[in-house]
């Protein structure tokens, strides 16, 4: 099975967490640190071996990564993220599954191109220079 990120999207790390920006359906995401690492391996097509290598760094002992990868990468895959050549195998949510990689937060984006405003309630920045002019 082969898992490759899709071309119409959009990222940057933030801090401990990387952004990523579905550009044709207008929603943006907060992966956590082990699924940012999986989202920066993904600049080339990865098998889920490599992506479950990935997410072991740094799990605790006796996690079940592997179910914890196929749940993360069925998440992208739903929200149009990456496509898979191949089944993903049915991953069960047990007491071992780590909660991470993970996406940790997503959001509409009401407007996207000449402007950028997120839903009402949220914080915008975007129609803010560097520098504060």
């Amino acid at each position: 099975m082969e898992i490759k990120r899709i071309q119409g999207a959009a990222w940057r790390k933030v801090g401990d967490e990387m952004v990523v920006i579905h550009l044709a359906r207008h929603r943006i995401f907060g992966l956590d640190g082990a699924a940012g690492r999986i989202w920066e391996a993904l600049s080339e097509p990865q098998d889920m071996k490599t992506l479950e290598a990935i997410a072991s760094e740094g799990a605790p002992e006796g996690a079940d990564v592997i179910d914890a990868v196929h749940l993360f990468v069925a998440d992208l895959a739903e929200e149009g993220l990456v496509d898979v050549a191949g089944e993903l195998s049915e991953a069960s949510k047990s007491d071992t599954v780590v909660d991470f990689p993970r996406i940790e937060w997503r959001e509409e984006l009401q407007q996207f191109a000449g402007q950028c405003h997120l839903v009402p309630g949220q914080s915008h920045q975007c129609n803010q220079h560097p520098g504060g002019s």
